[in-house]
């Protein structure tokens, strides 16, 4: 029991017992009138009139007060047949109220419809709308993402991770689409400076290696060819090569357009055939099926979910401070869009559906058993807390209404005789 609840219920046990003290006192009061009319030896009309009354209110107030002291225990301490009902039946007691609140609260359309009415999402994102409200959230999230990203790091992205990572690379790239891409990029990189850069090193290493093309030629050449007629084939074959490759680079000239021609018709036909988008299924599928696809996916994961943690341990309020901004921003969002509201109105209620009819028989089997693991004094002592002050204006009730009637009936009898 909290501190708060000490006030309430001292005051309600204080009323009750006010309320059980009246209607004990009623029933002595009539005992005592009872008895009391016996000590007149002729007793007139208007006094047999009052026993009568007394007599049957006496009654009538014994036989509630037998029926609301059997509810909870043995009256008198008499172990009277069916009494003390609530310890005797507290299984069964437990059992009837989890079902009662299962069958009358918990049903799902009844609960739905109440949950309807106070438009759930409009209450929860005009809450998160303010910015206290969201920031409290915020950090929560935060605090939370910072847990779940320590775990993931230490257990990795494993093996469903890797094959839902496969998947999507081989379901979302389109070889086609990427077919066009790469075919506009080289295109454009035969009109850029990358073919001039290039040119410019395939002319460099033609040029510096002149000794390695002229061993190579007298390698190959005849036996009775001279070296000298060797070597000037060679500078002859290098410079004419090195003069083709010049006038390439120079990007105006008619050789460097027909090159440039010949190198886009190429690439147009290589796209329009297939060929590179062939190549680029091969080469995804076959990147995807090796070993070398998961180490590459858990260091991009890894790194990934590493820099996240390190941002959430060096500088938290700056990321709650951006999980609030987002939060608030979508919370306005849903508020100014009545169609976003019930859309998301909608999902909730179909998640409550599925949630309520998967916990019902948790919730109801935990009623039970809270009822049912419940001291048996400890149920008696709540039960009369909660209807103890009825069941006493019950009491009351029962011995004035006896008396009126028993008053009644004497007038009726009198009449006759």
């Amino acid at each position: 029991m909290s501190a708060t609840d000490e006030p309430f219920d001292g005051d309600r046990i204080a009323e009750i017992r006010s309320v059980r003290r009246v209607a004990t006192g009623i029933l002595c009061a009539l005992s005592v009138i009872f008895f009391a009319s016996f000590a007149v030896s002729d007793p007139p009309y208007w006094l047999l009139l009052i026993r009568a009354m007394a007599e049957a209110g006496m009654v009538g107030g014994l036989a509630d007060w037998f029926a609301v002291e059997a509810l909870f225990r043995h009256p008198l301490k008499l172990p009277i047949p069916h009494t003390a009902l609530l310890p005797k039946n507290q299984k069964r007691a437990a059992g009837n109220i989890a079902r009662f609140i299962d069958e009358y609260f918990l049903v799902p359309d009844q609960l739905l419809a109440q949950v309807r009415k106070i438009n759930p999402a409009g209450l929860l994102f005009g809450w998160l709308s303010k910015p206290d409200n969201a920031g409290v959230v915020a950090r929560e999230l935060s605090n939370l993402l910072q847990l779940i990203l320590k775990y993931q790091l230490q257990r990795g992205l494993g093996p469903e991770g890797n094959r839902f990572v496969r998947e999507m690379v081989l379901t979302s790239v389109n070889p086609k689409g990427l077919s066009r891409n790469l075919s506009t990029l080289l295109k454009d990189a035969v009109h850029s400076r990358l073919l001039d850069d290039i040119l410019l090193e395939v002319r460099n290493v033609l040029d510096q290696n002149r000794g390695k093309v002229t061993e190579i030629v007298q390698d190959r050449s005849r036996w009775w060819i001279a070296s000298s007629v060797d070597k000037q084939f060679v500078r002859l074959l290098v410079d004419g090569l090195l003069s083709i490759i010049d006038e390439l680079s120079d990007g105006k000239s008619k050789l460097r357009a027909e090159f440039d021609s010949s190198v886009v018709h190429l690439i147009d036909d290589l796209h329009k055939s297939g060929h590179i988008s062939s190549y680029i299924e091969e080469g995804r599928r076959k990147y995807a099926d090796s070993p070398e696809f998961e180490t590459t996916v858990d260091a991009i994961v890894g790194a990934i979910l590493g820099r996240a943690e390190r941002t959430l341990e060096d500088d938290p309020q700056r990321v709650a401070g951006m999980i609030a901004g987002a939060i608030t921003e979508f919370a306005d969002t849903v508020r100014k869009s009545p169609e976003l509201e019930a859309q998301l109105n909608g999902r909730l209620l179909d998640a409550m559906t599925s949630v309520l009819d998967n916990i019902r028989p948790a919730i109801v089997d935990y009623i039970s058993k809270v009822i049912e693991e419940w001291d048996s004094e400890e149920l008696v002592e709540r039960m009369e807390n909660e209807v103890g002050r009825d069941l006493q204006f019950i009491r009351i009730n029962g011995a004035v209404l006896g008396a009126f009637v028993g008053g009644a009936l004497f007038v009726l009898t009198s009449a006759f005789h």
